[in-house]
Parts: C-alpha cells; structure tokens; sequence
C-alpha cells in the first residue's frame, strides 16, 4: 500500500509538472512594425528572445496565453528594476505599444508566474553595417581586415542583468591557390568566409585558405542587413600576398636490374641518382633551397652534403647510410618561409655474388647469361677470359651479362675465367678470381671451339 501512495505521489507530479510546462509554451509574444519582418535570436538558458527590429515605426507587442489577466513591465538592466508598462487588453491576448529600443519587456502572467520568457527589442537601423573603406593587413600564417567607420557594438541584458553581446555574422570572399596532388599543380581557388566576430582585426588562418596569390578581398553583411534588405559590401584594393606553401616530389634514376638485390624495398641500391623537384605558389616564392644531409650521422643537418638554390636538383648517392632531403622556399623578402615535408631514403650496403655454371642457348630465359647478383655497387669492372687467356668478355656493368657468345656466336662449352674488381657503397673492395662453367651439347652449328 504504501507504495503505491508512493507511485501516485510521483505521477500526480509528473502531471502537474507537464501542465506547467504546457502552459509556460501555451504563452507567446509576437513583436511586429518597423521596416520589414522582425529577426528573433533566442538566448533559451537565460529566457529572452531577442528582437532586431528595422527602425521603430508602428513596432508594438503582443502577448498571448491560457490566462486574460496579463500585467506588463518593462527594465533597462535588470528584471527586477522593472516598471509597470500598459497595455491594451482583448481577451487573452494583449499588446503593448511606444515600444523604446533598446529596452527588455515581459509579462507576469499567473499561468507561468515570474518562469515566462522575457523580450529585448533592438532597432537595427541605428546598428547597421555601414562601411567606408576597408584594408586588408596579412603575414606569413593569415590576414585579416581594417576598415572605417567601427561596427557598432549591440547589447542586450538578461533578466538577471547580464550584458550580452549580439553577434554579427560577415562573409568575406577572396581568392588563393590550392594543391592538386595528382596533377602536381597549383590552382586557383575562390574562398568564402564567415566571420562571426569582428569583421576588423579577425585573423583568417586557416591554413588552406590563407591566401597564396594576390588578390581582391571582399567583405559583405551582416546576416540582419541580408535579412532587411539592406546588406553592405565593399572590396579592398589588390592584397600582396606573402604566405607560401611548398610541396616536393621524386624522380629515381637507376638500375631495376633482375639480378640487383636492392631497390624494390626500405633500399636503395647505390649509385642512385634522385631527381628532388619543389612546387611552389610563384610568384609569390622566389627562393628555393634544397638541403640534403646524412640523417644517420651526429650534427648531420648542420652540414649538409648539398645546398642547391633551384626548384631542381639531382643528386647520386653513392655511399651506404640513411639520408634526408629537405626543401625551403620564401617569398621575395624573407619574411615567410615554407619547409617542405622530408624525404628520407636508405642506400643498402654492398653485396656481391658470382654463379660458378650457366648454359647459354639451351634453355632460354633460364640460367642462359651470366650474371652477378648485387647491390650498391658503385664501380664494377668485369672480364671473362679463356683457359689461353682469350678475352672473351668484359662489362663495366653488374646490371648486364654474357650471353655466352664471343663474335656473335656460341663459344665451346667448358671452363672460362672472370676477373672482377668492384667497390660498393660502404667503400668495400672486391677483386674476385674464379671460373665459370658454360653447359651445353658439343653441337651446334653456330658454335666456336677453341682449340
């Protein structure tokens, strides 16, 4: 028993405050007159609604609730430094006329007792956006406007005597560059901005859309001079741009032999010739420098192998380690400078590997050359002789082989001899000796045997 009494007591609760909640939204002001429709903004945690109004011709206010017996009062600053205001009452509607701007009004209404809502009445004409000339101030990560005469500043007070400051939305339009990756291009982009403070002295810096040429900058608004029919615009002189933007990019220039072991992978296979090109927003970039360091070394930043001061630059690695290239551009100045993201590359260490056995024209594209297996060879120097010290080949490069061939046919199956000296990447040196066993029949008709 005692707990259902328990349960009624919280539904009859619940209902009673459902009704006060119906009867606090049954309640409702309706602010007409001046130029046009008026434009609410709504403050819900402090309970005003506030109303932009367009010159105060003929703007009254009504009110309309569950209850007929509505008292108005009206205050400057606070809700309980209230007079009394009258008002023309019929029925359950009443309104309120001689409105003054710039003033907070609201009833007390026994439906919703001192919990109602509460209305502040601005006259946006005496607020309006009514701009001269604007100039537009930048840096290296931004830009923002200057203009005459200031904006003026609207106010409205909480019940409780808060200041609150109404805010202006501005729409600003300009043009930058933007980065196309794929195309490896810089193209032109138009940009819109709102500004919710301001609009003077706001800084833009957004990094994609601070603006990378030169350009017109234009300021329009605010969103209550759209709404009356009475918006602003103005367009600033041609803004020098000075922020830059830098992007980079790779070209590898080496051997993809089937027989180097490096290369595919976290290696490289020196020597390696990388062409390191750099994309700017010219003509704002003027300078360029390309920096490239041994990243693996102490100090190595502070002395680069190389300093280019061009877009372009190409660069052969030929010692084993860990590198790093780097590209800065600035504008004309100096003043701004862009670093570019870091291109890090591994050049493997040396590696050096002879077959002993090949069988030119029996089996093609199956051991049918001889070829080493290598890596970071920076000199390779390579002779095949035979048994009477006939040279029967001789290559400056471990990517190429011998067909087994000497004068455009077969030599005799048998032992033959290479000499190779080599140095690699890590300043190892290789001078091998050894033979090589071609396999193959006795005849064929385009063979050369050497007696």
């Amino acid at each position: 028993m005692y707990m259902l009494r328990t349960k009624i007591r919280k539904l009859s609760g619940l209902i009673c405050f459902l009704f006060m909640v119906l009867a606090i939204q049954a309640q409702q002001y309706t602010v007409t007159g001046g130029n046009g429709t008026p434009y609410l903004l709504e403050n819900p945690g402090n309970r005003i609604r506030v109303y932009l109004v367009y010159g105060m011709d003929n703007v009254e206010i009504s009110y309309t609730s569950s209850s007929a017996n509505h008292q108005w009062y009206r205050y400057k600053q606070k809700a309980l430094d209230r007079e009394p205001v009258s008002c023309e009452q019929n029925g359950a509607t009443s309104v309120i006329r001689n409105i003054e701007e710039g003033t907070g009004y609201y009833v007390e209404d026994p439906a919703s007792g001192l919990n109602g809502w509460y209305v502040w009445i601005i006259d946006y004409s005496k607020y309006a956006f009514n701009v001269e000339s604007i100039t537009v101030k930048g840096n290296c990560d931004g830009f923002w406007l200057e203009g005459s005469p200031a904006v003026p500043v609207m106010y409205y007070y909480t019940p409780s005597g808060s200041r609150m400051t109404v805010k202006r939305e501005f729409d600003v339009a300009y043009q930058t560059l933007e980065w196309s990756e794929d195309n490896k291009y810089f193209s032109p982009k138009n940009v819109q901005r709102t500004l919710t403070e301001g609009p003077y002295s706001v800084k833009i810096n957004d990094s994609n859309t601070i603006p990378l040429c030169d350009t017109e900058v234009t300021l329009s608004g605010d969103q209550f001079a759209k709404h009356f029919g009475v918006e602003k615009s103005i367009t600033s002189d041609t803004y020098q741009a000075v922020a830059v933007e830098v992007h980079v990019d790779t070209t590898f220039i080496m051997d993809n032999a089937e027989n180097m072991t490096a290369g595919d992978g976290e290696y490289l296979s020196a020597p390696a010739t990388v062409t390191f090109r750099a994309y700017a927003n010219d003509p704002v970039a003027t300078l360029y420098t390309w920096k490239i360091y041994r990243s693996d070394v102490e100090n190595g930043a502070e002395n680069p192998l190389v300093e280019y001061r061009d877009e372009e630059v190409d660069y052969t690695f030929t010692e084993k380690g860990d590198y790093t290239a780097v590209a800065t551009v600035s504008n004309s100045t100096g003043e701004c400078e862009a670093v570019s993201n870091s291109i890090e590359m591994k050049i493997a260490e040396s590696d050096l590997q002879i077959p002993n056995a090949f069988s030119p024209g029996t089996t093609p594209g199956i051991n049918d050359e001889f070829r080493v297996a290598y890596k970071s060879l920076v000199t390779f120097k390579c002779w095949i002789f035979n048994r009477w010290g006939v040279q029967m080949y001789h290559s400056t490069n471990p990517a190429e082989g011998w067909d087994g061939k000497k004068g455009g046919k077969y030599v005799a199956p048998g032992v033959y001899f290479y000499v190779i000296d080599a140095v690699g990447s890590d300043g190892i040196k290789y001078n091998k000796k050894g033979s090589i066993n071609i396999l193959r029949p006795k005849k064929i008709d385009d063979e050369i045997i050497e007696q």
